[in-house]
């Protein structure tokens, strides 16, 4: 009977064992397996940024087209091919038009540390145009090795389609030449929907900064059924000349969301327009 109730107890500790073992696993399970952060990113290309010992890789939601482009750059050590997370960059837009050059709308990080692996940057192309007219031009201080360099990726600018990209000049604002790009709206669903635009205005051929004082109302309407939609928000400003709201599609088909810009009160732009398709 002793032998019995040694070999119970024996197999109750394995058991124990076992449950302990097993349950251990559970903080490696929590953490979920190990995700590509890439997955989801079009690779556009990679250049060495020369003087920084560094080779930049960069990526965006879908290839390059005129509008609001994210771009996500991973930098590595040219050396050891390590991945490189502290420093300080930023990008340079420039179309060479042959007799002329221009920049275009840049948003830069001003973050010194990689979130998720990646600087952050953001590009309004305002025309269409191939790799060896558009190009990216890449500015590193390496923390690293505190090393400075630049290095430059030409790059394809296709025309988007639908069109997110309107351009028109203001009189009634000192003749100002305004880019207006859509952001998202990429599969839109019936019922409301985020609305986002940016707002940049052409200083020079080499600056175009964020407009931060203009009002915006939104005019949804289906041309082929005469109709509009209720319960829409206009968008306001939250920083950068990012301007958020929301649309309501009330149905499927070809839709135009009609623009206003105001400036102190008046309105000085009503003949802009994106136009969406829901299936």
């Amino acid at each position: 009977m002793k032998s019995i109730f040694k070999m119970l107890a024996l197999a109750g500790v394995i058991a124990f064992t076992f449950s302990c073992k097993k349950n251990n696993t559970a903080p490696d399970e929590e953490t979920g397996p190990t995700v590509n952060p890439t997955a989801n990113l079009v690779q556009i290309g990679e250049t060495y940024i020369i003087g920084a010992k560094a080779k930049a890789v960069i990526y965006s939601t879908k290839p390059f087209e005129t509008g609001y482009n994210d771009i996500y750059v991973a930098l590595y050590d040219s050396v050891d091919g390590s991945k490189l997370s502290n420093g300080h960059f930023d990008i340079l837009p420039m179309m060479d038009m042959g007799m002329m050059q221009h920049s275009c709308p840049v948003e830069n990080t001003e973050d010194t540390t990689t979130t998720n692996g990646y600087f952050k940057s953001a590009v309004v192309f305002i025309m269409p145009g191939n790799a060896t007219q558009w190009s990216l031009n890449l500015n590193f201080h390496n923390h690293k090795n505190n090393l400075e360099g630049t290095g430059i990726l030409g790059v394809n600018v296709n025309s988007s389609s639908p069109n997110k990209l309107v351009s028109t000049v203001l009189p009634l604002d000192s003749n100002s030449s305004v880019f207006i790009s859509l952001v998202g709206l990429s599969n839109p669903q019936v019922g409301i929907n985020d609305f986002e635009i940016t707002l940049h205005k052409k200083s020079n051929m080499m600056s175009f900064p964020a407009i931060d004082n203009y009002s915006v109302e939104i005019v949804p309407e289906m041309p082929s059924m005469g109709h509009g939609s209720p319960n829409n928000v206009n968008p306001i400003l939250t920083s950068n000349g990012h301007y958020v709201g929301k649309v309501n599609f009330t149905m499927t088909g070809l839709w135009r969301v009609n623009l206003k810009l105001y400036k102190n009160g008046t309105l000085i732009s009503s003949d802009q327009y994106f136009e969406t398709t829901l299936q």
